[in-house]
C-alpha cells in the first residue's frame, strides 16, 4: 500500500514540475511578444491545473510525518 501512495506522490510531483516548466516557457513567450492569440488562455488554464495539482499534493502530504500534538 505504501508503494502505491509513493507512486502517486512521485507522479504528482513530476506532473507539477513539468507544468511549472511549461508555464515558465509560456511566460517567456508572452514576454517575448510572439503574438500567439490563445497564449493568455493557455496560461490561465495551466495555472488552474497547477493549482489543483498543488492542492492535491498538499492533501496527500498532510498525512505524512509526525502528528502536531506529539
Amino acid at each position: 500500500m505504501a508503494d502505491v501512495k509513493r507512486e502517486k506522490y512521485v507522479a504528482l510531483m513530476t506532473r507539477i514540475e513539468e507544468a511549472e516548466d511549461r508555464l515558465a516557457e509560456l511566460e517567456k513567450q508572452r514576454a517575448g511578444g510572439t503574438g500567439q492569440p490563445d497564449l493568455d488562455a493557455r496560461i490561465a488554464a495551466l495555472n488552474e491545473s497547477l493549482a489543483a495539482d498543488r492542492r492535491e499534493l498538499a492533501r496527500l502530504s498532510d498525512g505524512c510525518g509526525r502528528p502536531w500534538h506529539e
